[in-house]
């Protein structure tokens, strides 16, 4: 992958992912989820691992990092990923059945 791809994903990464994260931590709450009887900030702590994940897979490659050290940064990388998706099952069971049932 080139660089310009690389930082393509971290920039747009950025934008569609990490900020919405941090504003709904940050008590935001999206349209479709005011009424929601979960807790929100779940979804923004998901989007931050899933941003997380961006950052451990590109960085090490834009830096030119060893191979050893780019297959561990996506393990863990891929270890967030599991978390992002445990965080949004989390959301959705809290939820309860109205919520799901639509």
């Amino acid at each position: 992958m080139s660089a310009w791809a690389g930082w393509s994903l971290i920039i747009g990464g950025a934008v569609l992912i990490l900020l919405p994260g941090v504003a709904v931590l940050a008590g935001w709450r999206p349209g479709r989820f005011r009424h929601a009887q979960a807790p929100v900030p779940l979804l923004g702590a998901a989007g931050l691992a899933m941003y997380g994940t961006v950052l451990f897979n590109e960085i090490p490659r834009l830096a030119g990092a060893p191979g050893d050290v780019r297959s561990t940064c996506a393990y863990i990388g891929l270890g967030l990923m599991a978390l992002a998706v445990a965080l949004v099952v989390l959301y959705d069971f809290l939820a309860g059945p109205s919520r799901r049932g639509r």
